[in-house]
C-alpha cells in the first residue's frame, strides 16, 4: 500500500521550475511576435492612409483645376470668337467698386471682354491681393474669368434694388443694339431673348486666382501651421474672399497652349504668354507684343502639381528630383516628406470650340 501511495505522490508533485521558465520564455517570444505583428500592421496602415490622403489631395486639386479651367471664358450665350471683341487683362484684385475695373466695355464698335485665363509666371510681381495673402516666394498664379453656370431668369425673377453684384447679360435677339450688358443696376438689363420680347437672363460674374501659400492656417504670423496649401482668391457675389482648397500642394506650374493660327488647337506651349517675343517652339507668325492678345489665344493649360505628404516619413524621397515641366527639375529634398507630381492637360472649350 505504501508503495502505491509513494507512486501516486510522485505523479502529482507538478511542474518543475525549469519547465515553468521554459513555458514562460516560449510565451514571451510568442507575445513579442504578436506585438511586433500588430505594430507592423498598424505602421503599414498609417503609411497607406497617408499615401491615400496624398493621392486624394493631388487628384482633388487636379479636379478643381479641370472643372474651373473648362469653364474659363464662359459668358453665357455670348461667344465672340476671334477678333469680335477686344481682350482685356483686368487686375485680379479688382473688388467691383469701380465697375470698369473688371474689364468689360459693351461699346458697339469696340466691345471689350476679359480673357478666359491669365497668369503670372514664377518670379513675376504678384498682384497685391495675392502677395498680401502670404503667397510663397516664386508662386505662380492662374486667374480664371467667367460667369457662374446658373443664370437668373429675369422673366420670372427680379434683382433687388441696390444690387451690388455685377451681372453679365447677352443679347439673343438679332436686332439688339448691343451684344451684351455688364452692370449692377437692374434697370440696365434690357436685352432680350431670341423671341425679341422676353428679357434675357443674367449671369453673376466671378474671378478666381489660384496660388500657393506656405500654410493652410496662416494665423499667428510666419508660416502659420507650416502646411503648404493651394489657395484661391475669389471675387464672387460682389465680395472678395480667400480660402484654402487643398493641403499639401507646395508647388505648381502652368504651361499654356497657344493657338497661333485660329484653328482651335494649341500650336505650342509656353510658360509665359506675356513674353514680348515668341518663345522657342512657337512661330513668330501670330505672336503679339500685346499681352492680352496672346492670352486670348490660350486654348489649353497644362497643369503640374507637386503634392507633399502630411507628415515626414524618415528618408523617403530623399535625393529625388521631380519634373514640373520647367527647364530644370525640382529638388532634391532632405526633409523626409513623401512627394509626388500630378499633371494634366485641360482644354478651354469656350475658347477652342468657337475656333474649330
Amino acid at each position: 500500500m505504501r508503495a502505491e501511495l509513494g507512486y501516486s505522490a510522485s505523479r502529482n508533485k507538478g511542474l518543475s521550475l525549469v519547465e515553468i521558465l521554459i513555458s514562460l520564455s516560449l510565451g514571451a517570444f510568442m507575445l513579442i511576435g504578436i506585438i511586433s505583428l500588430i505594430a507592423s500592421v498598424s505602421s503599414t496602415r498609417q503609411a497607406l492612409t497617408k499615401t491615400s490622403e496624398q493621392i486624394e489631395n493631388g487628384r482633388y486639386a487636379l479636379q478643381l483645376f479641370a472643372e474651373d479651367i473648362a469653364m474659363a471664358g464662359f459668358y453665357g450665350k455670348y461667344h465672340p470668337g476671334v477678333g469680335v471683341a477686344e481682350p482685356t487683362l483686368p487686375d485680379p484684385c479688382a473688388n467691383g467698386s469701380v465697375l470698369a475695373d473688371l474689364g468689360f466695355n459693351n461699346s458697339v464698335t469696340d466691345p471689350e471682354i476679359p480673357v478666359a485665363v491669365a497668369g503670372y509666371a514664377s518670379g513675376a510681381t504678384l498682384p497685391s491681393c495675392i502677395s498680401d495673402e502670404s503667397a510663397v516666394v516664386g508662386s505662380e498664379v492662374l486667374v480664371v474669368h467667367r460667369v457662374a453656370p446658373s443664370p437668373i431668369d429675369l422673366s420670372t425673377s427680379t434683382l433687388p434694388p441696390g444690387n451690388s453684384i455685377p451681372y453679365f447679360q447677352a443679347s439673343d435677339c438679332g436686332t439688339g443694339a448691343t451684344a451684351f450688358v455688364f452692370d449692377k443696376d437692374p434697370d440696365n438689363f434690357t436685352l432680350q431673348k431670341k423671341d425679341c420680347s422676353t428679357t434675357a437672363e443674367v449671369w453673376p460674374y466671378q474671378v478666381r486666382s489660384y496660388f500657393i501659400a506656405p500654410c493652410e492656417d496662416c494665423s499667428g504670423g510666419g508660416n502659420g501651421d507650416g502646411k503648404p496649401s493651394l489657395k484661391v482668391h475669389e471675387y464672387l457675389g460682389g465680395s472678395v474672399t480667400t480660402q484654402a482648397l487643398v493641403s499639401g500642394v507646395e508647388d505648381m506650374h502652368f504651361s499654356y497652349g497657344i493657338d497661333l493660327n485660329s484653328d482651335g488647337g494649341p500650336d505650342c506651349y509656353v510658360d509665359d504668354p506675356s513674353a514680348d517675343t515668341a518663345p522657342a517652339g512657337c512661330t513668330t507668325a501670330g505672336w503679339s507684343a500685346v499681352d492680352a492678345e496672346n492670352w486670348e489665344d490660350v486654348v489649353a493649360v497644362r497643369v503640374y502639381l507637386l503634392v507633399r505628404g502630411s507628415e515626414a516619413a524618415g528618408s523617403i524621397n530623399n535625393g529625388k528630383t521631380f519634373d514640373m515641366g520647367r527647364a530644370g527639375r525640382v529638388g532634391p529634398f532632405t526633409d523626409g516628406f513623401k512627394r509626388q507630381v500630378y499633371s494634366s492637360v485641360i482644354t478651354i472649350p469656350n475658347v477652342a470650340g468657337v475656333r474649330e
